[in-house]
Formats: structure tokens, C-alpha cells, sequence
């Protein structure tokens, strides 16, 4: 009886454990204040997505950091409604980053700082 009872008990913490490790982590998404941005990034595919979800003749772009060094902008010039996918490198380091609209002739309108691992 004590068998069966450790036996049950090992199978029971052995799926717990399973299921623990086996769960993705999510993806993040943030808006930019008054619309006209939306970026996610998604830590499974290492990837951004980047949308201009207004027409206002604005360009959107995301600024981000690997490990503190400041990366290129991901720029979307392709108007309302329109996504651009980038993958990013760097396994296992530390990645900020921030969602802007750039406004011209004015300054640009940015979101919060998230915080990541690629």
C-alpha cells in the first residue's frame, strides 16, 4: 500500500514538474499614449511586431537595447493598418525597449520602457 501511495505521488509531482518547464513564455505588447502604435515582442520567436494603426501620416518605429547596446530602429513607413516583423538575436541577454510615433516638426510620442530576455 505504501508502494502504490510513493509510486502515485512520483507520477503526480514528475506531471506537475512536466507541465511547469513546458509552459512559454508570453509575448508583451504595448501602445503608444493617444493610439497611433502598437508593438508586441515575442520572447519564443525572439521576434517584434510593429503596427501603425493611424492614419496620420506618421511613421512608428520601436527603439530597443541587447545587453545595453543600443540597436538600429525598427521603422514601419507604410502607413494605417500596415505590420512589420523583426527578428532580433542575442539568446539569453537582457533586451529593452520602447514603442515611439514620429511626429514631424515636433517632438516624437513614446510609450514606457519594457523589459526582456531575447
Amino acid at each position: 500500500m505504501r508502494r502504490t501511495h510513493k509510486l502515485a505521488l512520483t507520477a503526480v509531482m514528475a506531471g506537475a514538474a512536466f507541465f511547469a518547464m513546458a509552459a512559454p513564455a508570453s509575448a508583451s505588447s504595448i501602445s503608444t499614449p493617444g493610439g497611433g502604435a502598437f508593438a508586441y515582442y515575442d520572447p519564443n520567436r525572439n521576434m517584434f511586431g510593429l503596427q501603425d494603426s493611424k492614419a496620420d501620416g506618421n511613421s512608428v518605429y520601436i527603439e530597443y537595447w541587447v545587453n545595453n547596446q543600443k540597436q538600429p530602429r525598427i521603422v514601419n513607413y507604410n502607413g494605417n493598418g500596415s505590420w512589420r516583423d523583426y527578428y532580433v538575436g542575442g539568446d539569453g541577454l537582457p533586451l529593452r525597449w520602447k514603442l515611439c510615433v514620429d511626429i514631424r516638426w515636433s517632438q516624437d510620442v513614446c510609450s514606457g520602457t519594457l523589459w526582456e530576455t531575447v
